[in-house]
């Protein structure tokens, strides 16, 4: 089983885009040289594909060898001449490989979801008889049928993933590209020892004015406010009925994002302490839990509170305040899922921010003393030229003026000039030395 460096990487199938969601994993099978394109070259993702097929791929990702023997098989439906007899023999020589009560293997018939995961663990030696099964795997899965043990390692090992009203159809048929996924996602946990990574075609979003730069799932909707912002996922059965991301449905999620000062000048320690304080005393009967490392270089504190579906992270930004995000998930079978998703997000977290303003050219005082005294009379000069002071101060006002509107007195120490303004029309009226309202 060899894993392909990113040098040995050729072209995809012409007709597996980047922007498949299956492409990485297709690129890799073809690279490794477990999967093949058709006569023109292409590979046809969307295909559905056999028992037979899929026994083909397995067996070569797997690292197993078939060839034709003299063996005979129980199965009434494969013929000596087809293509697939040398792999059939060898899948029931190693036991992998079981047929249906009436005798037949059904060669041609289109893999469901649990056969090809059924498969696909046996031929990479994965046992499951120990594993246990929870009641609700994921809605639309039967946990006390044949295929619980191996459909729930697939759900644990994230080998498989709900679709958007959190369900999984066992009786889903299988396309070529969604198998090339699965033997992807499988080789890769046989490599690292752990679940797949979820986060592999998510997206970033950055929000520099709130110091975050998150990664999530490309279908979650965004909102940012000035301090508080959200990303959530909308439940799909609500869909235009959920308003916004006010509550929590079953099958939804969000994490909210708020920042707030630390007017109480307080330290990661300290911080964290009142935290787990108000925690602890807010959710006494549940025992939340709390752990504290770094992500991005920032003291953090992660808080779970399972049975409320609430996943937070705080975050403590020295001289910025606290980043404190709020993370909940629905209660149906899909909350696990989601639950896995919220992880992932908050655990991207990376600190982010505004460079600062690059310094504007200092205009000499001359040049700006000049500037004022030649839109001396001109209607709306004052807009131009505002700025050019930034110490002014405003000294007086005339409420009754000179019959077009109010008067303004404004004083720059750093010019030592009153500047006499009809406010309205927005024009200079005159300009004198020092702090002065007599003109």
């Amino acid at each position: 089983m060899v894993l392909m460096t990113p040098q040995a990487l050729a072209a995809n199938f012409p007709d597996v885009p980047d922007t498949h969601k299956n492409a990485k994993a297709i690129q890799f099978l073809k690279d490794a040289g477990t999967v093949s394109g058709y006569g023109d070259g292409t590979f046809k993702p969307d295909k559905e594909i056999s028992r037979a097929e899929a026994a083909a791929i397995i067996l070569k990702a797997a690292g197993i060898t078939a060839g034709k023997t003299a063996a005979k098989l129980p199965f009434s439906d494969v013929p000596e001449e087809s293509w697939f007899l040398p792999i059939i023999q060898k899948g029931v020589s190693l036991g992998k490989l079981k047929g249906y009560e009436d005798k037949t293997f059904r060669p041609n018939a289109t893999v469901n979801l649990p056969e090809s995961i059924a498969m696909a663990l046996s031929f990479f030696e994965i046992s499951t008889k120990k594993l246990p099964v929870e009641e609700l795997i994921y809605d639309g899965l039967d946990s006390k049928q044949w295929y619980g043990p191996q459909m729930q390692y697939a759900k644990n090992f994230n080998l498989i993933e709900p679709d958007d009203a959190g369900n999984v159809n066992p009786a889903k048929k299988l396309t070529r590209a969604e198998l090339a996924e699965i033997i992807f996602r499988l080789l890769t946990v046989k490599k690292d020892t752990k679940p797949y990574d979820i986060t592999q075609n998510w997206v970033w979003t950055e929000y520099k004015e709130n110091f975050w730069k998150l990664k999530h799932p490309a279908d979650w909707e965004i909102f940012k406010g000035t301090k508080n912002s959200v990303i959530w996922k909308r439940d799909p059965v609500v869909g235009i009925y959920q308003a916004f991301f006010a509550r929590i449905w079953p099958k939804s999620a969000q994490l909210s994002i708020s920042l707030a000062e630390n007017t109480e000048k307080l330290t990661a320690v300290q911080y964290f302490s009142k935290l787990q304080n108000i925690y602890n005393e807010s959710y006494k009967p549940l025992k939340p839990t709390f752990v504290q490392t770094t992500l991005s270089g920032k003291n953090v504190m992660k808080i779970k509170i399972p049975e409320q579906g609430i996943l937070d992270l705080a975050v403590y930004l020295p001289e910025k305040g606290f980043l404190m995000m709020h993370g909940e998930y629905g209660d149906a079978a899909t909350g696990e899922f989601f639950k896995k998703q919220l992880e992932q997000i908050e655990l991207s977290y990376q600190f982010t921010e505004k460079p600062p303003e690059p310094p504007q050219p200092v205009i000499p005082l001359e040049t700006r003393i000049s500037s004022l005294l030649e839109n001396i009379l001109i209607a709306g000069g004052w807009g131009d030229i505002k700025g050019v002071f930034p110490d002014k101060k405003l000294i007086s006002t005339d409420a009754i003026g000179i019959g077009t509107g109010p008067v303004d007195y404004y004083y720059s120490k750093e010019a030592n000039r009153t500047i006499k303004l009809e406010r309205n029309s927005g024009t200079v009226l005159n300009v004198k030395d020092g702090v002065t309202i007599a003109f």
